[in-house]
């Protein structure tokens, strides 16, 4: 897959995350909604790190 549909899938994730917090749960779990916003964007930047270096493994050998 390509980095930036699994980027955008990720950002898309994070949106949703939040709307439902604010839509179902009236932002009670605001705590639990940054964490795993934060996970998903630790996730993001280390495919994002990891993607080029195993295309260029890919191309080298």
């Amino acid at each position: 897959m390509k980095t930036s549909t699994v980027l955008l899938i990720m950002l898309v994730v994070m949106h949703i995350l939040t709307l439902l917090n604010i839509l179902l749960f009236d932002g009670n779990l605001n705590d639990l909604v940054f964490y795993f916003n934060s996970a998903i964007c630790f996730a993001a930047i280390a495919y994002y790190l990891w993607k080029p270096s195993k295309d260029n493994a890919n191309k080298s050998g």
